[in-house]
């Protein structure tokens, strides 16, 4: 494990925002995901979160920047910035899609958000605010490689639909360790890191269930038992999915914890490789 004062990015990897162009995501079908409302409406709820979210996690970092001695430490926090900037306008766009297909109701959810984060921002402690961009990281992480290790996910969508997800989940991995690095060497405690998890877990999780619930309620599916009957499949079928995110979720209260503790940089690399030979994010 590297100095507490260091970057811990794994050889081979670095941390540059890539330009995309993902014009296709506006116009997208109503259910996207393999015509599937549950799946669809999962995935734009946690979306709903980003733009903000990743603006608020670039002036948490930022306010110990300045602190960092280390060179490549230094130079990965640039390109955390600069990916999660590049994160937080691509899914402006993607949301802004959602709400004109109908979804108003969105609008005042991004109001709503923008407002708590400001909250966050202007009644915390910056260095309970650079916990909380911590745990989310890690949420956001443990997401992103189930994604990745678990193509079945995206089984029968559309492969144009499928790329902001994988480009996102690509460079959410590479940068994951990045704000935990930065906690790490401006003397971050445990205990604060673990309170703001319990509190972000208490906030974003069921904020996103909230979400799904009202697009479901607003396309008159919040009761239909054929929707609820296709979670139902999903879950069995998926369980070891769900087992495995719950133990990566879990192994962050461990006081000796890092975020490479789980190396999944090969899944990087790989992705890498497809894009390089394809230009796509994702293919079939």
């Amino acid at each position: 494990m590297p100095s507490q004062e260091n970057s811990s990015l794994p050889e081979g990897l670095d941390i540059n925002a890539r330009q995309m162009n993902f014009q296709h995501v506006q116009g997208k079908p109503q259910y996207w995901h393999h015509g599937d409302p549950f799946m669809t409406h999962v995935l734009t709820s946690a979306s709903i979160f980003f733009p903000e979210g990743e603006r608020f996690f670039i002036r948490s970092v930022r306010n110990y920047q300045h602190q960092i001695t280390d060179p490549q430490l230094q130079s990965d926090i640039r390109g955390f910035m600069a990916q999660e900037a590049t994160h937080g306008d691509e899914h402006e766009i993607y949301n802004q899609d959602v709400i004109n297909q109908g979804y108003t109701f969105l609008t005042r959810v991004e109001r709503l958000v923008k407002f708590s984060l400001a909250g966050l921002n202007k009644y915390t402690p910056k260095m309970y605010q650079l916990a909380t961009t911590v745990c989310l990281e890690h949420i956001t992480a443990i997401g992103a490689n189930a994604l990745l290790e678990n193509p079945e996910l995206m089984d029968g969508v559309d492969p144009k639909h499928k790329e902001i997800w994988y480009w996102h989940a690509v460079e959410e991995t590479e940068h994951k360790a990045v704000a935990f690095d930065v906690y790490q060497a401006v003397g971050g405690k445990h205990w604060v890191k673990v309170m703001a998890m319990v509190l972000a877990s208490l906030s974003f999780i069921p904020g996103v269930l909230f979400i799904l619930g009202r697009f479901l309620l607003k396309d008159h599916k919040l009761f239909d038992k054929n929707v609820w009957r296709g979670v139902k499949e999903y879950h069995a079928d998926a369980g070891h999915i769900f087992q495995k995110l719950k133990e990566d979720y879990l192994a962050f209260y461990k006081k000796d914890f890092h975020p490479w503790q789980l190396d999944n940089s090969k899944l990087v690399l790989e992705w890498k490789k497809m894009y390089a030979k394809t230009g796509k994010a994702a293919i079939v």
